[in-house]
């Protein structure tokens, strides 16, 4: 074992903009961190909530938690339109998920995939999954203004953990627009229906993001063929000690490995993924693997949620709009939907076409609501694409984290010492080999199991058994850095111009004496 420190320039950040809040006389000691959500202004505090929301959905994922959290309001919601919203995408997510394991599993038939086989069926699943997906966001001009209250991304925001604070999972949404003429019990019922739109939503958010995650996937696989099936160094050097013919590169993959990763990316948590990968990389079945091989698996299974979580923010931009001027409406305590009474949405809600105008419409914005927009658009889709480039890598140090864990871990394989072999080079040489020489000595790394690779991870790496929440924290956490050095340069900005002003004001005195 050993001990792991870690430093991060993000972290310091943050723990300056708190002492700023404290030397203001903010109380930060009960929610720590969190208590940079109330310094945020109205507007920057929607980007805030979407994060949030992100984290929910991939919790819920991560977790391998089941499902059914649209139960309950199902049934409160049963004779309403609020049941249907999100079911129609949720339910082409679930069929086509359906028809891609009938796929792998026909494809099965077979206990080995040669490489056109194998990218054949991940092409065609890719296909499979996409058909209930709306196409790639990236592939059309952005839209200002574009809100479908029908799709279950465009409640994001709502997706909070109840609070005593809070009237249900969308927090407190009665201080938007005039509801002084609503009685009790009319306010009582329609915060109801939203709670049932909101879990409704929720639910089937998760439905399309395990589709989402399944697809990337596939695309990781068949991106990959050349580093699943190359052969290690290694491996090549202790099979020409044993005599055995080995190629650099193998002719096929397991094909039911391959089903068993795309089952527990479709229902299992982060461990059985990385658990997946390490199956599949592992050709010979005797669940060892170099630290080489180690890097891939950790790679790639980060790699799907990456992929998973960009289209899920690329899709969420393009149902609702980030701004609430964006929605025709500048009040700064408005809800995310545009401010609007409680009773509208229920009539928003109330037509079961999605292509409906009273769940899609784009709103008619000026040219500086739709510069606002787009702009606000950009950079919040730069921060979470800096966010995925640098967590994992920097912040989280992924590579030095399993160098630490491979030497600290108690191989048993070899008894954890390196292992001095005499290699015949002949063959490799050829006639060069009377000038080079016909043998080498190799020194070779013991390989490690998953058991024992687990047993250094869940102390040293704990960041694996929950990838798409650290992501969606490190995203957060880059939106608190990014919006306390905009307080910061504001503040900089006036100081220097009253400063610069004083300044200017005494000159004019002295020379007017």
């Amino acid at each position: 074992g050993g001990v792991w420190a870690q430093t991060s320039a993000k972290k310091d950040k943050l723990n300056e903009l708190l002492t700023e809040l404290n030397a203001e006389g903010v109380d930060t000691g009960a929610r720590g961190m969190e208590t940079l959500d109330e310094a945020a202004s109205a507007q920057e505090k929607l980007d805030l909530e979407f994060a949030d929301g992100l984290k929910m959905v991939v919790k819920c994922v991560d977790d391998g938690m089941k499902n059914n959290y649209a139960d309950e309001a199902s049934k409160d919601n049963a004779n309403s339109a609020t049941s249907l919203l999100g079911e129609e995408a949720s339910l082409a997510a679930k069929d086509a998920t359906k028809q891609m394991f009938q796929l792998l599993e026909s494809a099965s038939s077979l206990e080995e995939w040669e490489k056109p086989k194998f990218e054949a069926t991940m092409q065609e699943a890719i296909r499979i999954l996409s058909t209930a997906l709306p196409s790639d966001p990236n592939l059309k001009k952005p839209e200002a203004g574009l809100l479908d209250t029908s799709h279950p991304f465009c409640y994001v925001r709502e997706f909070v953990e109840n609070s005593e604070e809070s009237s249900g999972p969308g927090g407190d949404v009665s201080s938007g627009g005039d509801t002084g003429t609503v009685d009790d019990e009319e306010m009582e019922r329609q915060l109801r229906m939203l709670d049932g739109v909101v879990s409704q939503a929720f639910s089937s958010s998760v439905d399309l993001y395990r589709t989402l995650l399944l697809r990337a996937t596939a695309q990781t696989l068949l991106e990959n063929w050349d580093t699943i099936t190359t052969v290690t160094s290694g491996d090549i050097d202790r099979a020409a000690v044993a005599k055995t013919a080995i190629q650099p590169q193998r002719s096929t993959v397991n094909a039911k490995e391959v089903q068993k990763l795309f089952g527990c990316y479709s229902s299992e948590s982060s461990q059985e993924w990385v658990q997946s990968w390490w199956n599949l990389i592992d050709a010979d079945g005797d669940g060892l693997i170099d630290e080489e091989e180690l890097t891939t698996v950790v790679d790639f299974a980060i790699k799907p949620v990456h992929l998973a979580l960009t289209d899920m923010v690329n899709m969420s931009l393009e149902v609702c709009p980030l701004r609430t001027a964006a929605l025709g409406s500048n009040e700064t305590n408005d809800w995310f939907l545009g401010g609007e009474n409680i009773s509208d949405i229920h009539a928003s809600s109330e037509s079961s076409d999605p292509s409906s105008s009273e769940s899609s419409a784009i709103k008619k914005l000026s040219w500086r609501d739709r510069r606002r927009e787009l702009k606000a658009r950009k950079a919040l889709t730069k921060t979470f694409a800096a966010t995925l480039e640098r967590h994992f890598r920097d912040q989280v140090e992924v590579p030095h984290r399993l160098r630490c864990i491979y030497a600290w871990a108690e191989k048993s394989h070899q008894d954890n010492k390196l292992d001095s072999i005499l290699v015949d080079a002949s063959d490799e040489w050829g006639a060069a080999s009377s000038i080079v020489g016909s043998k080498r000595f190799v020194e070779l790394e013991p390989k490690i199991s998953y058991a024992e690779f687990r047993k250094e991870q869940e102390s040293h790496f704990p960041h694996l058994d929950h990838i798409g929440e650290e992501v969606a924290m490190s995203f957060k956490e880059d939106l608190w850095v990014s919006q306390g050095k905009g307080r910061q340069n504001r503040e900089l900005r006036n100081q220097c111009f009253f400063f610069l002003l004083g300044v200017g004001l005494i000159d004019v005195v002295i020379g007017v004496l």
